[in-house]
């Protein structure tokens, strides 16, 4: 069996979402489900699970658990009025499975919406046993029992909720209680009740048992006759046929010991260790030197044993109606739930391991929502763009392949942060007397370095600024062809994340780091703690503020550095290679991004309009050219790295700057430095 489609309408924050699942010759996409928190992944999916349980009910008295009260049985998800979203009649989540070519209809319903009017927004003719009369909540099913059993029993049906926990063996038993998951246990028809979970939480005993069994079953009996070792049971008759078993149920291990290989990234077989030897019985080891590398499942950790137990279980659900498929994986069938696939899982497992532990399940639909960017370049690269599907909550709109470059966008992001540590820390380890003054540009440094080096020339100020002892981390971005030097991308973000963790450990020397203006969220998190002060103290000797607003800039309080000078300043011209190039504003252009002389092009017209003040370089997405050099046009704008640099050289065109306004920097550097050193 098989999800078909899903649709869901007005059931809490999701107005209306359809997914259509893709499956080809028994072979499903995996679906991926991603979102903000709030945006209905969780809701979704326990529709999907809640239909499930009521499938089972239909062959299994015990598919539920019965309230002590009434000893009826309790619905899995009940249905509650509150759910419909604000301002809605009415609210439905209506599934389709697919089972042998036959469809199987689920509804779940409340409010004011009639059978009639369900059918034609669903495009739906008939579908036996939904038919209802009344605005009562309603929660149905088109499935037989026999259906009912034949699904149980031909596939895996799980769900693994972000409940799912495995208590290490450390914690003392009555500090986990599990009587919360017991009413979700479904159990296998043997003696009319069922055996294998639905939602499966806390199975690590389980697994071990099984982990025994497929040791024991994978060996072979040893006997002695006269003095001579010999297999047990064996003669010339059975001979081939029992070595063609042994060798099968040695691949139903091999298939295992694949799973939890790649989880520890080295290749492993399971041992066993002597009955009376101290501790656990099972135990993992090394293929290379059989060293035992991991003594006791209960040594794992908590993101690879929850991993381990997630593909475990699949396998031990379908190896307990059918062994062969714990032998052939690439049969096993069935719906598998995952939410929050990422949960205890580090960087690498998210993104090498995991795809390639689904991969090896191909008839096995995986159904799973995720936070993690990291998972869905993993899945992109193992399954190709085109072998799985990204739905994105509440709306579940299909994000294709163009899509996904955000996702990529994050995972540079994460990649560059760990170099962002890296570098700041070493830099944070040199001199460590003096304080580090950290700022969000490569170019914000200079620019008050050259302040710094101007007043130090002028008589009135000379005394003050050589007293100041502080230095810049001095660095360049990525890009720069220069060699020998720190290379950084430090933008608002990085900053703000560099100066909380930084914050967390004590350092032994003050650490300022200083933003722009130019974003809300950074003021509110590099800003003042107090209205009294100018900066933040964030303990630990770290401290943050930013930029101090000029009186020239009172009304566009959303600066930059460079704002600091005025706008003629700012638009100075310099020849570059018989060009000449400078700074542009984003008022020197009209909404269209066309200058209002009629000139000029801006690119990048976002930046661009009476009211804006943003700075224009000559970045790849901020150019500007002549309109009447279209053909092949040259770039007039001057990068903010060549007018940091020019004004640290003090070059001619840029030797008449007034940098009066960068006395506010220093003022609040100058105060901060006053501070006690904890």
């Amino acid at each position: 069996m098989y999800l078909n489609r899903i649709h869901s309408i007005n059931v809490g924050p999701i107005e209306d979402a359809s997914i259509n699942c893709t499956i080809t010759n028994n072979l499903p996409k995996p679906i991926v489900i991603v979102g903000e928190n709030g945006t209905g992944k969780s809701i979704l999916l326990s529709n999907i699970i809640d239909s499930l349980y009521e499938i089972a009910s239909l062959s299994f008295s015990d598919a539920r658990e019965k309230d002590d009260s009434s000893n009826e049985q309790q619905y899995y998800k009940t249905i509650s009025a509150q759910e419909i979203n604000t301002g809605k009649d009415f609210m439905y989540s209506f599934i389709e499975y697919v089972h042998e070519n036959e469809s199987i209809h689920s509804i779940f319903k409340s409010g004011k919406i009639s059978y009639s009017d369900f059918k034609e927004r669903e495009q739906l003719k008939e579908s036996k046993g939904l038919n209802w009369s009344d605005e009562n909540n309603v929660k149905k099913i088109s499935a037989t029992p026999k259906q009912a059993e034949d699904i149980f029993s031909q596939n895996v049906i799980c769900y693994f909720g972000p409940d799912r926990y495995e208590k290490p063996n450390w914690m003392g038993s009555k500090y986990y209680d599990i009587s919360n998951f017991e009413h979700l246990s479904i159990k296998q028809k043997w003696d009319g009740r069922l055996d294998k979970p639905i939602s499966v939480t806390n199975v690590t005993p389980n697994t071990l048992q099984w982990l025994l069994d497929i040791i024991v079953d994978s060996r072979i009996d040893i006997d002695e006759k006269e003095n001579n070792l010999s297999i047990a049971h064996l003669n010339k008759d059975n001979e081939p046929e029992f070595f063609q078993n042994i060798h099968l149920l040695g691949i139903a291990r091999k298939n295992v010991e694949k799973i939890m290989g790649e989880i520890l990234g080295e290749k492993i077989y399971f041992g066993l260790n002597y009955r009376n030897s101290n501790g656990a019985r099972f135990n993992i080891k090394s293929s290379q030197d059989d060293k035992t590398i991991i003594p006791s499942l209960d040594s794992l950790s908590t993101g690879q044993i929850a991993l381990f137990n997630i593909f475990a279980t699949i396998i031990r659900y379908a190896d307990s109606s059918d062994i062969n498929k714990s032998i052939t994986l690439d049969k096993i069938t069935g719906i598998v739930v995952i939410d929050e696939i990422d949960l205890h899982l580090h960087t690498t497992l998210q993104r090498k391991i995991l795809p390639k532990l689904l991969k090896l399940f191909p008839k096995v639909q995986f159904i799973i929502s995720t936070h993690a960017p990291l998972f869905l370049l993993g899945m992109d690269e193992v399954y190709g763009k085109d072998g799985y599907e990204i739905y994105q909550m509440p709306s579940a709109t299909k994000i294709d392949s163009e899509r996904f470059s955000e996702f990529q966008k994050a995972y540079n992001y994460l990649a560059q942060t760990e170099i962002h540590h890296t570098a700041i820390m070493k830099a944070i380890q040199e001199n460590q007397d003096i304080p580090l003054v950290i700022t969000e540009g490569a170019t914000d440094w200079k620019h008050m370095k050259a302040a710094i080096n101007f007043f130090l020339q002028q008589e009135q100020f000379k005394e003050k600024y050589s007293a100041f002892n502080f230095i810049f981390l001095e660095y360049e971005p990525e890009n720069s062809p220069k060699s020998n030097c720190i290379k950084l991308n430090m933008g608002n973000k990085n900053l703000c994340a560099m100066c909380e963790q930084i914050s967390k450990i004590k350092q032994s020397r003050k650490l300022i780091f200083i933003a722009d203006a130019d974003d809300k969220s950074t003021i509110i998190k590099l800003g003042p703690n107090n209205q009294n002060m100018q900066y933040k103290d964030w303990g630990n000797n770290v401290f943050s503020f930013i930029l101090p607003l000029p009186n020239n800039r009172k009304d566009t309080p959303e600066i930059c550095i460079e704002h600091y000078y005025t706008n003629d300043e700012i638009k100075t011209p310099i020849s570059i290679n018989g060009i000449l190039r400078r700074l542009y504003i984003g008022n020197e252009f009209n909404e269209r991004g066309i200058s209002h002389d009629l000139k000029y092009q801006c690119i990048n017209i976002n930046c661009c309009g009476k009211d804006k003040i943003k700075i224009i370089d000559g970045d790849a997405k901020s150019r500007v050219f002549a309109i009447d050099d279209s053909e092949n046009p040259t770039n007039l704008a001057l990068s903010k790295m060549d007018f940091a640099t020019y004004i640290l050289e003090e070059k001619p065109e840029f030797q008449h700057i007034n940098h009066d306004n960068f006395h506010l920097i220093f003022t609040v550097i100058n105060q901060i430095l006053q501070e006690p050193l904890v």
